[in-house]
């Protein structure tokens, strides 16, 4: 009997509705794991509600593993719609899944006060240790001492919120007393939440607390959440953070009135002050200068961003970083021109001894593939701005890149400056391009002395409109290159 189910691809238009997921989980009874992708836009009469949900936990009651989610983002400036889903009906869709031990349920439309809801999941489903909620807003008030809502479920080992736009620093605070088993952890698009928060969570968290994600969060800036995780800052394995350089003092207080002098963990007692001891204790985690255990580093950008203040912010020590991944997002032609000499700043990352990967995902970067106007910059010369620095990686082992792309050219192509800079990484091994480039470009690969694993990945949307515009996607055209590259000699 079929126990795993990823359709994790199917339906990426708009996602299954309610009469084709039922048919689904009547269909496969022994379910274990279901990952789908769900509409729960209220404006279809067919959406996925409190009825489909129930059905899917009658007909599969032994999943461990559920993921639902919107396969499409919605617009940041757009307000969000009520989900058809309410408390009543999560209460009695947990009911009937005990097994439950990971869920998944990433909307784009809200789903209010769902303290309760959360508080019936820990009760109904012991075994929970992985919980992602994308647009549940009131999962946890933290309206005084007592535990509440998402804090209540005791045995999380991974607990990740999105667009929760009531969350606050008190909510942290409460997380982090009654979720002492986190291991995993972060926040999407809150915007309420403060540097405060962040480490009062790091600080309750400190001997579990190996992995954090903060995205979007219109209140914390890079400097001021790498400061907050000095509690961690020697045992966090993995972090995921946009970079943001902002100058201006960050707020202290939101509107539940947590401010850095007042911490609602305190004690079981419930004093609403920092002792003296506890400033103590947080003043000792300030001189933790390296991130001793930091092996993954993921960074998220907007176009025409630099790298370079990241140093100074505060990681500038990463011995052990292996792997780092930077997304860049945005519209270049609305960039102001660099400023001559101005790189993005790869070079900077010369200083992590053992930096082997990378991924360079300039993919959702727009600008102009052909000839720019007057005072723009085209995407040769974006890509010469990204990539300038990248032969200073010498211990880098493997690259993934994405090119930049114009939405009006039907295709994303690797630039002259592109290759010319690629080429000078001596030490790659691993080559992947997510792109096209021509055949003669490609040969300048082979002068990377021990390169051995070079792909070209037409993995993106829309395809080219015609293949034989680009002679490298030409069977013949990649046969001469792999022969040549087959043909060197290897030093090892």
């Amino acid at each position: 009997a079929l126990t795993h189910l990823d359709l994790g691809l199917a339906a990426a238009t708009d996602g299954f509705k309610s009469s084709e997921l039922g048919p689904i989980a009547a269909s496969c009874p022994n379910l274990r794991k279901l990952v789908a992708p769900c509409l729960f836009n209220p404006r279809f009469s067919d959406c996925v509600g409190d009825d489909a949900l129930l059905s899917l936990a009658t007909s599969c009651p032994r999943l461990t593993v559920l993921r639902l989610s919107e396969p499409f983002e919605a617009a940041a400036n757009i307000q969000r719609e009520e989900a058809a889903i309410t408390v009543a009906g999560l209460v009695a869709f947990f009911a009937a899944l005990p097994a439950l031990e990971d869920f998944t349920m990433d909307l784009q439309h809200n789903v209010l006060e769902a303290a309760p809801a959360m508080e019936a999941l820990a009760r109904r489903c012991p075994r929970i240790k992985f919980l992602t909620l994308g647009s549940f807003q009131g999962l946890c008030k933290a309206s005084w001492l007592h535990l509440d809502g998402v804090a209540v479920c005791g045995g999380l080992e991974s607990l990740y919120m999105k667009n929760c736009q009531d969350l606050t620093d008190a909510s942290l605070a409460a997380i982090g007393r009654g979720c002492r088993r986190l291991a995993k952890f972060g926040i999407h698009g809150c915007d309420l939440v403060t540097s405060a928060g962040i480490r009062r969570l790091a600080f309750t968290l400190r001997p579990t607390l190996k992995e954090v994600t903060v995205l979007h969060c219109r209140l914390l800036h890079t400097a001021e959440c790498l400061t907050a995780l000095s509690p961690i800052r020697d045992r966090i394995e993995s972090l995921e953070i946009n970079c943001v350089w902002n100058t201006t003092e960050q707020p202290c207080s939101v509107a539940n009135g947590t401010t850095t002098e007042c911490d609602p963990e305190d004690d079981e007692l419930g004093e609403v002050y920092e002792s003296a001891a506890k400033k103590c204790r947080y003043m000792e985690f300030d001189d933790l200068g390296s991130w001793e255990m930091l092996r993954s580093l993921s960074l998220w950008f907007s176009a025409g961003q630099l790298l370079s203040p990241l140093i100074s912010a505060g990681l500038d020590s990463c011995p052990v970083l292996e792997e780092i991944s930077i997304k860049v997002e945005g519209d270049c032609r609305t960039c102001p021109r660099p400023a001559p000499r101005t790189i993005f700043g790869l070079s900077d990352l010369a200083g992590f001894p053992v930096l082997a990967k990378m991924k360079l995902d300039l993919s959702e970067a727009v600008g102009y593939a052909l000839t720019a106007p007057t005072g723009q910059m085209d995407l040769s010369l974006w890509e010469r701005f990204y990539l300038h620095g990248i032969e200073s990686l010498q211990t880098l082992y493997e690259l993934d890149y994405w090119p930049p792309q114009d939405k009006d050219v039907h295709h994303r192509s690797l630039t002259l400056p592109a290759v010319g800079l690629i080429q000078r990484c001596v030490g790659l091994r691993k080559l992947f391009i997510h792109g096209t480039t021509h055949e003669h470009f490609m040969t300048f690969f082979l002068s990377i002395p021990n390169l051995r694993d070079m792909q070209l990945r037409e993995d993106y949307y829309p395809a080219p409109e015609n293949d034989l515009m680009f002679t490298e996607m030409r069977a013949e055209s990649w046969l001469r290159f792999e022969v040549q590259l087959n043909s060197r000699q290897i030093d090892d």
